[in-house]
């Protein structure tokens, strides 16, 4: 078995975000950043709560990943709106660096992140077909609260940061209700 790479992340800084964009781009599925339900992740980038890692391509410094979440207003929820105290989380990787461990990195780091500034939950939408992505977000105690059945069937998931919590309604990885 191949050694893990570790993959260096760091706090996003105003000028990463032309990368966001890109990497909000590549979790919308090359859906048009125009669209206002998916700019709406990034517009005003900067209000208050508003936070973001960037992964490092170990060798050179290449930037390979960003994770970033944010608040929504219930007039304006993004997919995996949960609450308007709930900030909604968005991932992604550049194509060439999926699959071998760079979002995990920025995950954990994210979650870290979200730990340190008190924050008691984040949420997320995430395509249901997009198994991998799903399997991450379990293991780092995400849980299914609803299914988005529309054009993009997708779960709506929740962790909470502050302990091992029960959420209503929310589906463990084993179908049992918490």
């Amino acid at each position: 078995m191949a050694a893990r790479i570790p993959w260096p992340v760091r706090p996003g800084e105003p000028e990463d975000l032309p990368f966001l964009w890109e990497m909000l781009y590549e979790a919308a599925h090359h859906r048009p950043l125009s669209d206002l339900s998916i700019s709406r992740y990034l517009d005003g980038w900067g209000r208050p709560g508003d936070a973001a890692v960037v992964a490092l391509d170990p060798d050179g410094g290449r930037k390979v990943g960003a994770a970033w979440y944010r608040l929504m207003p219930a007039g304006n929820p993004g997919y995996g709106f949960v609450d308007v105290s709930t900030p909604e989380l968005a991932i992604a990787v550049v194509p060439d660096r999926r699959g071998i461990g760079v979002g995990r990195a920025l995950l954990r780091a994210l979650l870290g992140t979200a730990r340190s500034r008190d924050l008691k939950a984040l949420s997320l939408s995430v395509l249901r077909d997009n198994l991998a992505a799903v399997r991450l977000y379990e293991e780092n105690d995400f849980v299914r609260l609803s299914d988005l059945d529309s054009e993009f069937p997708s779960w709506v998931m929740r962790a909470g940061l502050s302990t091992v919590e029960a959420w209503p309604g929310a589906v463990q990885t084993n179908g049992a209700q918490t």
